[in-house]
Order: structure tokens, then sequence, then C-alpha cells
């Protein structure tokens, strides 16, 4: 069975992309572009995995994040963000993901640590 990822971000061109690749290496993929629409995605498509951006457009991205962790339901996903902020900007980020990507992302990287998460 495939795994399920959930890509969140608004930038259309990001999520087809995201989606195309995630595809082509096996998963399943819902993307959604606005963050009034997490709470249902997650309760209708049951992700293993969540990809979400930083910066979306009314919300932060490590809100959402912080938001998703304190949950007992939704706890245990593990959650990848990507953001455009520099490597430096990243290093101070504090928030409960499992995992921070720069954007543009490196495929070979992305794909390495959705394997990781997913087999932790």
């Amino acid at each position: 069975m495939k795994k399920r990822i959930l890509a969140i971000d608004d930038d259309e061109l990001m999520l087809l992309t995201l989606e195309a690749f995630l595809i082509g290496k096996g998963f399943q993929v819902l993307k959604i572009s606005q963050e009034q629409l997490i709470e249902a995605a997650i309760s209708d498509f049951k992700p293993e995995l969540i990809i979400l951006d930083i910066r979306l457009i009314n919300s932060d991205g490590r809100d959402i994040c912080d938001e998703l962790k304190s949950r007992t339901s939704t706890s245990h996903i593990p959650i990848i963000l990507l953001t455009a902020l520099d490597y430096n900007e990243i290093s101070r980020i504090d928030c409960k993901a499992d995992a921070i990507i720069g954007k543009p992302f490196e495929s070979g990287s992305l794909l390495s640590t959705i394997h990781q998460l997913l087999n932790s």
C-alpha cells in the first residue's frame, strides 16, 4: 500500500512539483493550498507524513506544525517544513517539526528525509 503524504503550500507550482515528484516515487499525495483545509484533509486522507511550507498567505507553518504536534490525534504524524529562508535562518527556527528543508529542495535529500521519517 502506498504511503500517504499531505503537501501544504500556497504556491501552486511548488505543489504541482512536489506532487509529481512524490507520485513518481510511489507515494499517494493530497495537495492543499489553504490552511483552512488542513483539518478536513487530515481527517479524511489520514496522512502518514505532512510536508508544510513555513510561509503561507495567512499563517505561519511553524504555528500550524506546533499545533498539530500538540494534539494527541496528530502528534505522531511526521512533519517536514519547507522554507525559502536561508540556512542561517533555518538553524534558528524553533518549532516541533521533525525536519526542515530549504527551497528549492534537493530531491534526493527530500526523499531520504521522507524515508527516514516514515521508517522510524
